[in-house]
């Protein structure tokens, strides 16, 4: 009797335990992917990361869909870089609770460049001269990620200790990547180069590379006759590579490469739909700046 006492305790414990909603996973929406390639690496399995940017879409003007603001409004925690950025997300973001929100742009300890371009200091777009494109520099990275496991402690406390422990193995193979770019690309520091649009500010700037010219301040500027002279010259004069970018043609800059002997090369700031960790997309930055850089058989 008492033996069937308890298998029928058991057994309605068991579908009390079923009925019960699962505990839902925490909500981690990021503006873009390299955001949250670092936020997925911090959070583990104690949360659903995903992106609100297609990879082929411009960070800096995005037209937001009605599901989009549905998912910034359901989301547990919302990660961007901020307005220098993503200006079409200052104003639905502000309707939102502060708490809900890491904003890299913000946050203490961030590492800003000094760019210098034919000569003088260049700020990138229209940002005060510092270029938003943070994740660029792995220490920045090492900076967003603490930020997102202090709120994810916050959201969640039980898991507080893995998602520290998380952000130190991030720390230790960031410092590891860092050291590898900075010996693979110590050969090539003094080639010089222009790039599509002037956001790699922060890995130049790491690198110590030789940019001495950019096509654009921003993808969707078309750049002006004046400024394609100077870019000419500038290129004619020290340049060995000119770096495109793969979503965006640039009118001309083929042609223009051809007659002054450049190579082509391409950069992804951003990370195709191969790239699946922070790591693969910075080196995959670094690769492709050393086999434009490093092949000089044109000259």
């Amino acid at each position: 009797m008492r033996r069937v006492f308890r298998n029928s305790v058991a057994l309605v414990s068991l579908a009390l335990m079923l009925a019960m909603p699962a505990h839902a996973k925490l909500q981690i929406l990021a503006s873009i992917k390299p955001l949250a390639l670092i936020a997925q690496e911090v959070a583990g399995d104690q949360a659903e990361v995903t992106t609100l940017l297609p990879i082929t879409a411009s960070p800096h003007d995005y037209p937001l869909k009605m599901s989009d603001h549905k998912r910034l409004r359901a989301a547990d925690m919302v990660l961007w870089i901020g307005p220098e950025l993503e200006s079409f997300l200052a104003r639905p973001l502000a309707n939102l609770p502060t708490d809900k929100l890491v904003t890299g742009y913000r946050l203490a300890g961030l590492h800003w460049p000094e760019m210098m371009v034919d000569g003088h200091h260049h700020g990138s777009h229209t940002h005060a001269g510092k270029d938003p494109h943070l994740w660029l520099d792995p220490r920045n990275a090492v900076v967003i990620a603490e930020a997102i496991a202090e709120r994810l402690a916050q959201l969640q406390p039980a898991s507080a200790m893995q998602f520290r422990a998380n952000v130190q193995r991030f720390s230790t193979a960031a410092a590891l990547l860092d050291g590898q770019l900075a010996r693979q690309l110590e050969s090539v520091k003094e080639v010089g180069f222009a790039v599509y649009h002037e956001g790699y500010g922060h890995f130049v700037g790491r690198y110590g590379l030789h940019q001495i010219a950019y096509v654009t301040y921003a993808p969707e500027r078309r750049p002006g006759a004046k400024h394609l002279r100077e870019l000419r010259n500038l290129l004619a004069s020290e340049g060995e590579c000119l770096f495109m970018e793969p979503y965006y043609k640039a009118q001309g800059m083929e042609e223009m490469a051809e007659s002054l002997q450049l190579r082509i090369g391409f950069l992804d700031p951003i990370g195709d739909q191969q790239i699946s960790t922070y790591q693969q997309l910075l080196q995959q930055l670094g690769d492709s700046f050393l086999t434009c850089l490093a092949d000089r058989s044109v000259h």
